[in-house]
């Protein structure tokens, strides 16, 4: 009977939990699900993740903000009830789709001189690590000459049945000559889990201040400005 009741338990477990570990990156939840099926509760909180080396990203549980694990730390950001963008350091968040490495061993590595907005550094991350099969974490840091991110800021109540509605109240800001860092998670196997289906990488940032952080959307930068860190594995 015990055997029988385990067999029946071990579907149950991965039919409740949306959960992958490959290779250091762990994926908790599916961001189509948030899109399209409105699981906006949050399904993993920060304060489960304890290595001072771990980065992550998501946006906050009921698409109300965006959350950034960097260093170990969590940062929230959102709205205010004047339509300001805030920056709170927190002890934990929750998120209803979450990507994370809770160890990084990064090491230095210099951006081509082709790498000047997102797109090309998405191209640049494709071609560079082609033979790569896996997701990894990328962190960039330096000065940017433009960078503009968003914060979703869903009305309280709403449903969510599109990507349409789940952006619902979203505000775009950007910003010029800003230093900061860029947490970044690559992969060519999950769109629309982690990334957006026309893209490969998910990315946040996050101002050396630490007051702006969101979801980047676009940047221009000179190369020789930024320093890109990746796995010590790559």
């Amino acid at each position: 009977m015990k055997k029988l009741i385990i067999l029946l338990f071990i579907p149950i477990v991965f039919a409740c939990g949306d959960y992958q570990d490959i290779n250091n990156v762990k994926i908790v939840g599916r961001m189509s699900d948030v899109m399209w099926q409105g699981k906006l509760d949050g399904i993993i909180s920060t304060d489960t993740i304890f290595s001072k080396g771990a980065y992550g990203l998501g946006p906050l549980e009921n698409l109300r903000g965006e959350v950034l694990l960097f260093e170990g730390d969590t940062y929230i950001s959102g709205i205010n009830e004047v339509d300001e963008f805030y920056v709170k350091k927190v002890k934990n968040a929750r998120s209803p789709f979450f990507v994370y490495v809770n160890e990084s061993d990064l090491k230095e590595s210099h951006l081509s001189s082709n790498v000047y907005d997102l797109s090309s550094l998405e191209n640049f991350l494709d071609n560079r690590f082609k033979k790569v099969n896996s997701p990894f974490v990328f962190v960039l840091k330096g000065n940017w000459n433009n960078i503009n991110v968003h914060s979703v800021d869903l009305p309280i109540g709403s449903k969510v049945t599109s990507p349409k509605e789940a952006h619902e109240g979203l505000k775009n800001f950007t910003y010029e000559n800003i230093d900061g860092y860029l947490v970044g998670f690559f992969s060519r196997k999950h769109q629309t889990i982690f990334t957006h289906h026309d893209t490969f990488i998910h990315c946040h940032f996050i101002s050396k201040d630490k007051k702006i952080m969101g979801h980047v959307d676009g940047f221009e930068i000179d190369y020789q400005d930024v320093l890109m860190s990746v796995s010590k594995e790559l």
